[in-house]
């Protein structure tokens, strides 16, 4: 006979419902996370790393990809930014 009886109950998290952002608010999202990637690119290239520089390369290419298809009633959000990056 133990004095200890150990009961586990499953926690029940509540989660808030998360409604999908608009079309300008996810873009303007992917705009940030996009100048982001530029910071940690100009890092990459300033240690010498040329894998990730392909890496974070590619990456801002996918979300520029994305913000365009995302945009595509809006003006196109890179217009105005400098994008070309050598691979």
């Amino acid at each position: 006979m133990s004095l200890f009886d150990i009961v586990v109950e499953p926690k029940v998290r509540r989660r808030r419902v998360r409604r999908p952002l608009s079309k300008k608010k996810r873009a303007a999202a992917l705009f940030r996370v996009w100048h982001g990637l530029n910071d940690l690119l100009e890092e990459a290239e300033r240690l010498g790393d040329g894998e990730l520089v392909h890496f974070l390369s590619v990456a801002q290419l996918m979300i520029e990809d994305k913000v365009t298809t995302a945009t595509s009633g809006i003006a196109a959000a890179f217009e105005t930014v400098d994008t070309s990056r050598p691979n």
